[in-house]
Formats: structure tokens, sequence, C-alpha cells
């Protein structure tokens, strides 16, 4: 029989962590690697614990989980699946624009999430209807195509530079290290980039470049 594919729970609500970290382990072909509440407790477990898949929440007391997408997935091979009450356009979007594997809402019973979590770890992309409906609505309106921006919303060079290191996965301190700036200057670029955009997280930020034509959306 083969091994229970390794699942690492991310995800601040005590209560729910402990339902999620039930419903893994009743099934014989998952097993819980880790729960954490957390970014940071996230990512101190990439170097010491091997992960078949993430099931991360994306609104942890640190960041926004989907900010954590690209760099899980710059480590190592481990699907990441997105499981929040966030069902709104942005946050679905901005999520799989990350580079998420999936993107499930916290209503899902017990069942349909082992079953989305089986599916993602087999290569599919399960998506709650209310998020499907987003794609469905992006690719009838041809919205992913370059869209004209305002000329105060356009990002200087260094702006531009910050935002594709993130869109790499670097956090604040290591994207100041490759500019040879402070952390604290970094922040000061950040505000300036939410402020032109209309964006609250760096995924958000990520996202609405990329539409922009401001970065590529290889980056």
């Amino acid at each position: 029989m083969p091994r229970p594919r390794r699942i690492g729970i991310v995800e601040d609500d005590a209560h729910l962590r402990r339902y999620l970290n039930d419903v893994v382990d009743a099934d014989p072909r998952l097993e819980v690697a880790f729960t954490e509440g957390d970014m940071a407790g996230a990512l101190r477990r990439i170097e010491t614990l091997a992960v078949d898949l993430w099931l991360i929440d994306l609104q942890l007391p640190d960041g926004n989980g989907a900010d954590l997408v690209p760099r899980l997935k710059a480590r190592g091979k481990a699907k990441c699946l997105i499981l929040t009450v966030l069902g709104d356009r942005t946050s679905v979007i901005a999520a799989l624009d990350s580079g998420a594997d999936g993107y499930l809402l916290k209503d899902t019973d017990p069942k349909a999430l082992v079953e989305g979590i089986l599916s993602a770890l087999d290569g599919y992309a399960p998506i709650s209807p209310q998020a499907a409906h987003f794609l469905l609505d992006l690719y009838q309106q041809g919205t992913r195509q370059a869209r004209q921006r305002p000329e105060d919303s356009v990002l200087t060079t260094r702006e531009q530079e910050v935002l594709r290191l993130f869109s790499r996965g670097l956090s604040y301190r290591e994207a100041a290290g490759v500019l040879e700036i402070s952390p604290h200057t970094v922040r000061d670029y950040v505000k300036a980039i939410y402020r032109k955009l209309s964006v609250h997280s760096r995924s958000e930020a990520i996202f609405e470049a990329r539409q922009l034509g401001i970065i590529s959306s290889v980056e």
C-alpha cells in the first residue's frame, strides 16, 4: 500500500485547525504533517518537513496566505490548495495567479474537501463553484488582456523591480538585499505600489501589475 500523502495545514483559527486535522487524518490516503497558525510558522516548516500539499487559509494574522504560495513553490514540488471564506473575485484571481493549485471555500463538506485534496495531488485544480464563476467570467470577457491605465498609476522603475522580486517569491528583506536598500525603503515602495494600483496585498499587486502589462506573467 502506498504511503499516505502528507498535508501541511496553515489556518489561524484553532477550532478549524483541529477540524481540518481530523478530516485529513480520517482518510487513510492522507496524513497531517503539521498544523500552523501563521505564515511565519509555515515558512519555518519548509526546511524541516517533507509535505505533499499545503492547505492554506488566506486571512492569516501576519499576512495574506496567497503570498506564501510562490515562496513554497520555489522550495519544492508540493501542491498549494487555498481553503478560505473569501469568495470574492479579487481574492480568487489573486490566489490562483500566485500559483495556487486550487481554491475551495471553507463551507466545503468533509468528503468534498478530501476529494479536492486528492484531486490537487493528482495534478488537477479543484475550484469551488463560486470561484469557478469568476474564471468563466474572465474567459468570456477577455479581461486577461492588458488594459489601458491612467498615468498616475504608472509605477517607477524601482517600484517595478520590487514587484518583480515579490513575484519570484522574495520577502521584504530578501528584496532589500538584492536591491541593496533597507527593508524600510522597500516598505515605502510597497505603500506607493498599493496606492497606485488600488490594492491591499502583495498578491493583488502582482496580479494587477500583470493585468496592466507592467510586469510579465512569467515573472
